[in-house]
């Protein structure tokens, strides 16, 4: 497998057979080899937590045998361990026992919200987790309905500490590139991850949005967001926030 970019995926679901990601090793390895080909050389995996359809029953020994993989076959590559945990009362309660895993672990905690509903009381989970010394990086924020329909409560949550995570097909995607865009450009975003899923559907791709971000505002944004973040963060340090003072060009088109 050869070596791009070094770019980090910090949310991929490529172990196989724990969640609705890669089905078994076979899907994972050629997974692995689109990433590689793509510029990855580091991955957070972080397949899915959420009680009782997803509860990591089988995620160590899946983890075990990959990494075995890639230490066999010699292959330059990193892997960490981590969890897209649900926003639920059970699952937070799996953060604080141990049952779900951090980021590589860190203190950072990988969170899916509801898509449709935000309440309160989600919040108060967030808060809870932060009291307790956890960092909240909030997985594919451009899904939510709650930050569509009122963009002032990603910026609060991003104020009181929480990061924002991006899907790097938003990115490349033409439909939904210029909000993805106008979300960097507001500092809203401080890591873009494939969020990869199979080889066809939702493969692990992410070059063309780092050129795109690097277009648009300038390699430096691109590496903090594709390269400098993803490691601060398996670093358990402060991420950086992004402060885009010119526009080189914005790919609307």
């Amino acid at each position: 497998m050869k070596r791009g970019l070094e770019l980090i995926d910090t949310h991929i679901h490529l172990l196989p057979g724990v969640d609705d990601g890669a089905k078994d090793m076979d899907i994972a390895i050629q997974m692995l080899q689109i990433a590689m080909n793509d510029g990855v050389n580091e991955m957070v995996l972080t397949p899915h937590f959420n009680i009782p359809i997803y509860s990591n029953q089988k995620v160590i020994e899946q983890y075990l045998q990959l990494k075995a993989y890639i230490s066999t076959a010699q292959i330059d590559f990193k892997i960490h361990l981590g969890n897209e945990i649900y926003l639920s009362e059970e699952d937070v309660e799996g953060v604080k026992k141990g049952m779900a895993f951090t980021m590589g672990n860190t203190r950072y905690v990988l969170l899916e919200l509801p898509i449709h509903q935000f309440y309160p009381f989600h919040e108060i989970m967030i808060q809870d987790l932060q009291k307790r010394g956890y960092k909240i990086l909030l997985a594919h924020v451009e899904r939510y309905d709650i930050f569509k329909k009122e963009p002032e409560k990603l910026k609060e949550l991003i104020r009181y500490g929480s990061y924002g995570q991006i899907t790097s097909q938003y990115i490349m995607n033409k439909k939904t590139r210029k909000r993805a865009l106008q979300l960097i450009k507001n500092g809203l975003i401080h890591i873009v991850a494939s969020d990869g899923h199979g080889i066809e559907w939702r493969p692990p791709v992410m070059k063309m949005a780092y050129d795109i971000v690097s277009e648009t505002f300038g390699k430096d944004c691109a590496q903090i967001l594709f390269l400098d973040n993803p490691k601060l963060m398996i670093e358990n340090m402060e991420l950086a926030t992004i402060n885009i003072k010119k526009v080189k060009r914005f790919h609307f088109f």
